[in-house]
């Protein structure tokens, strides 16, 4: 194995009360407060387009994503944290000369804040948010892209995530596959290659690969 793609949120970080709560500033803005969901933890892993869309259905216009970015963009990280044993696990591996990436959903200026604030950045070899390029998970273009940046193949590579689209995009572009049970897990349709407890088992899985 030599090289690692993580998806962000419910696998890297718990950030869903920080989305919860830029989600209920913006249908306020829209004096939609009726339809603030009981548990954003269910809708995460499209992006905020996803997301609103999940949230507003036929209400949904194009300029509210906007109006979502710039309430998350301004405090991204009040509540939000890695999950425990993260950034041990990234350093690691980082020691062990594998090349890592994110691979997210996100948009890329939130991605970038979120990993600053957090002390994650430096781990990373790569960053590719939802909008870096022209599609995104569960399609395996930005997994193929990413991968061709880092420079290293598909079959020696692992993606580590938490949702369907992880693993699809994952087995699209033909790497092996991780489920993160730690996250906002959302299982529909293939089985992933591992599934793994804590992110420690990565470090195992790396062992016996």
């Amino acid at each position: 194995m030599k090289a690692i793609l993580f998806d962000l949120d419910g696998t890297l970080i718990d950030s869903a009360d920080d989305i919860a709560l830029a989600l209920e500033k913006t249908l306020r803005d829209l004096n939609m407060t009726d339809r603030i969901p009981s548990d954003v933890r269910k809708l995460v892993g499209g992006g905020a387009r996803a997301l609103l869309e999940k949230v507003l259905g036929e209400d949904f216009r194009e300029e509210h994503v906007e109006i979502f970015r710039k309430h998350y963009l301004s405090n991204p990280v009040v509540y939000t944290k890695p999950y425990e044993g993260i950034p041990e696990v990234l350093k690691d591996l980082k020691s062990r000369g594998l090349k890592l990436a994110v691979v997210t959903n996100k948009l890329s200026d939130v991605t970038m804040e979120i990993l600053k604030k957090l002390n994650l950045k430096e781990f990373f070899d790569f960053v590719a948010g939802g909008d870096t390029f022209e599609e995104k998970k569960p399609s395996p273009l930005p997994v193929v892209k990413t991968l061709s940046y880092l420079k290293v193949e598909p079959s020696l590579s692992l993606i580590v995530g938490d949702t369907q689209a992880d693993i699809d995009a994952g087995r699209g572009a033909g790497t092996k596959t991780a489920l993160a049970l730690w996250g906002y897990v959302k299982l529909n349709g293939a089985e992933p290659d591992f599934k793994l407890s804590k992110p420690e088992d990565i470090l195992r899985l790396i062992e016996h690969s």
